[in-house]
């Protein structure tokens, strides 16, 4: 009886947290910067699951990897309470509202698009504030010396401030800026470390093959299916696939690539019909990645609606599949060489420099919602509209929710619902 009681009670906590993803799936707006604030208000400060600082260890692993790095972050949650069977569950309720949301939408486009860009205006300044928030209060938990100020000073400065000029000079390289602001900070942090390392053994590390052996298995697979095949699904998941398994930087750096395979390149579209999923993607709750359900779904225009169904599925299965393999064959293998002394003396400069990531990318977020700028895209000062340079509206909703957030203890979900009201009456 007491067997059967025990593992009563871990499908109840197994059950429990997955109600928590399923909440934080219904209101994850803004992007991958936004994800990882929401988590650290339910998962961090609500629910206690972990710290601020195993979070961002977590998110600092998934920045230097290929693919989704908030998706792969909450797999990782997932893996450490219940192994590749709760983090696959995990990874399937977290996409699983946006899924179903962006294949209706490209199948009913015509139907839904206006309204629901039009509803959801007011969500970009809530989630500015999520972001800026999260990072004030992981600077406030997860650092306490200033060689981490430091460091986090100099993320938010070379990626923040320095973006756009950088943008210029090294353009679709950009990207490898995150990876290589995390690694200038774990060495600097190794080489000036103050506290003490515990005298270490050698650990013996059991690599689980198996999932990498699979990350390149489909990988080839895949490349040599589409060779001898002209099928539009096979064509679609390698694409997808070939994307999941390349990208750095999160959606924003995948949906250039996605623009030109599949507008310009295979001509699957139409750049209106691709541009449009852009904007419906940034009003529906989840990840960015799930522009793959969109662009699946409409490209399978005129074979039918169960093939639109099935274009959908085969790219959102190709876009998050090879970040999943990534993370069973990684994270076992960073839980036990976390506590190495290379590890140890590396991760606080890795963990301040995240920090300055997130504050650099509420900065960023804020400078499109905050301003007005002559030319889309160009965020250079010079570029303001000098005629009607800020967005009073935006920015007051900005402070307000900042402010509620910090001294009041209203749930997630409600910020975004009273958002969407707004859009609904104003």
């Amino acid at each position: 009886m007491a067997k059967k009681s025990a593992n009563s009670v871990k499908k109840v906590k197994r059950f429990i947290f997955l109600k928590d993803v399923f909440t934080i799936a219904l209101s994850a707006y803004g992007g991958p910067n936004m994800h990882l604030a929401l988590y650290q208000k339910r998962l961090v400060d609500e629910k206690q699951y972990l710290t601020a600082a195993e979070l961002l260890e977590f998110y600092s692993l998934c920045q230097m990897l290929p693919g989704p790095s908030s998706t792969q972050t909450l797999t990782s949650i997932g893996y450490k309470f219940g192994g590749p069977s709760l983090a696959f569950l995990t990874l399937l309720v977290w996409i699983l509202p946006a899924f179903i949301l962006l294949t209706l939408s490209a199948v009913f486009i015509g139907v839904f698009q206006d309204q629901a860009l039009r509803y959801l205006r007011f969500v970009t300044p809530v989630a500015v504030a999520f972001v800026l928030v999260a990072g004030i209060k992981m600077v406030q938990k997860s650092i306490n010396n200033r060689q981490g100020y430091l460091l986090a000073g100099m993320a938010f400065v070379v990626t923040a401030m320095l973006r756009h000029p950088l943008d210029t000079v090294v353009n679709m390289k950009t990207p490898w800026m995150f990876p290589a602001v995390l690694l200038v900070g774990g060495v600097f942090s190794y080489f000036d470390f103050k506290g003490t390392v515990q005298r270490h053994e050698p650990i013996k590390v059991k690599f689980p093959w198996t999932s990498l052996i699979a990350f390149f298995g489909v990988f080839i697979l895949a490349g040599v299916l589409v060779s001898v095949t002209d099928n539009r699904l096979a064509l679609l998941f390698e694409n997808c696939y070939r994307f999941g398994s390349l990208v750095f930087g999160g959606g924003n750096v995948l949906i250039p690539m996605m623009l030109e395979q599949f507008v310009n390149h295979n001509a699957y579209m139409s750049s209106e019909q691709f541009i449009n999923g852009v904007g419906l993607v940034q009003a529906i709750p989840g990840p960015i990645f799930t522009i793959a359900s969109y662009t699946g779904a409409t490209a399978m225009q005129g074979f039918g609606v169960l093939h639109q169904v099935l274009g959908s599925f085969v790219s959102t299965l190709g876009i998050f599949l090879p970040g999943a393999l990534l993370i069973f064959f990684v994270f076992p293998i960073w839980k036990k060489i976390r506590t190495h002394p290379i590890v140890v003396r590396a991760l606080p400069g890795v963990i301040a420099t995240s920090c300055g990531l997130v504050l650099a990318a509420a900065y960023l977020m804020f400078l499109p919602v905050g301003f007005n700028w002559l030319e889309e895209g160009s965020f250079f000062y010079t570029n303001i509209d000098t005629v009607h340079p800020v967005n009073t509206m935006e920015i007051f909703l900005i402070l307000v929710t900042s402010i509620s957030l910090f001294y009041t203890k209203i749930k997630s979900p409600w910020y975004i619902l009273i958002a969407i009201l707004f859009g609904v009456l104003i």
